[in-house]
């Protein structure tokens, strides 16, 4: 898809300037060069990325061979030269989910250094890194069933060790990120609010001299916290009432509720709350 993207700006690229009454024929060839240069190099980062994908898809592959080739039921009887082959086997298994281990870690490095927005691309990690962690459950599994049969494979031990502990390191990033994510969201739509009459208000450092005061947003005490996309009223608690913070005209209203006693009706959300996220309500 970015080749093809690349394509096109290569192809508008010289459309314009063909069309252009400017640039001579020395300075159209150097852009025409600069271009296919660019281009290029996309085709070949784009390649090496396809690269390293089929490698990892044909480890995969190869190590699901190597796991139908050990036969755990016959293991504990069988002769000497067949545990050697599943000893091989099991290497071999092992060596292989070091070798994708490391080529997805190094196609992870080149998205982050590349483009942000390789959202399809970022997603395929994702379901390598998930179909990486379940293989290293299941080659956990057989170690254990080979054990079971006693054909110990003591150089695997620590291999086997290693590849649980990255999956719990995986599984403790994944919580650790979605936990992060989670703070964002709750910091983006999180605000605060305090009703109270002018004295209050006064004697909490929150209006002075009729202002409401620019640390009035550092005094949490007596606000009440909410997630702005849940709240579109609050109620005020008496029959008149007065903004004091700062929000855009046309984005909220005050009205009478039910028991004739003022509501402060937030209609444009985005718009309320894009000034500041403290409101402070003066009840009269």
């Amino acid at each position: 898809m970015k080749t093809l993207v690349k394509n096109i700006v290569v192809v508008c690229g010289l459309a314009a300037l063909v069309v252009s009454c400017g640039p001579t024929k020395k300075e159209l060839q150097a852009n025409i060069d600069s271009l296919n240069v660019e281009l290029a190099q996309v085709n070949s980062e784009m390649e090496n990325v396809m690269g390293i994908l089929n490698d990892v898809q044909e480890g995969f592959q190869q190590i699901n061979e190597a796991e139908n080739r050990v036969n755990v039921s016959n293991a504990e009887n069988a002769p000497a030269n067949v545990k050697e082959q599943i000893k091989a086997d099991m290497a071999f298994i092992q060596a292989k989910m070091k070798e994708n281990r490391e080529r997805i870690a190094e196609l992870e490095a080149k998205v982050e250094k590349g483009d942000k927005n390789a959202a399809a691309l970022r997603r395929t990690i994702k379901n390598l890194k998930a179909e990486l962690a379940a293989k290293a459950e299941q080659i956990a599994a057989l170690q254990a069933e080979l054990e079971a049969k006693n054909v110990r494979i003591q150089q695997l031990d620590t291999q086997v060790a290693n590849l649980t502990n990255d999956k719990n390191a995986l599984t403790a990033k994944n919580a650790a990120n979605e936990q992060v994510i989670a703070n964002q969201d709750k910091a983006m739509n999180t605000a605060w609010y305090i009703i109270a009459k002018r004295k209050e208000l006064k004697e909490q450092n929150i209006l002075k001299m009729g202002d409401v005061m620019e640390q009035a947003d550092a005094v949490k005490d007596g606000f009440t916290e909410i997630d702005i996309r849940n709240v579109a009223e609050i109620p005020v608690g008496a029959k008149k009432a007065r903004l004091l913070s700062a929000h855009p005209e046309g984005s909220y209203e005050i009205v009478k509720g039910a028991d004739e006693l003022a509501v402060v009706k937030i209609l444009d959300a985005q718009a309320f709350w894009s000034v500041t996220r403290y409101l402070v309500i003066r009840a009269k």
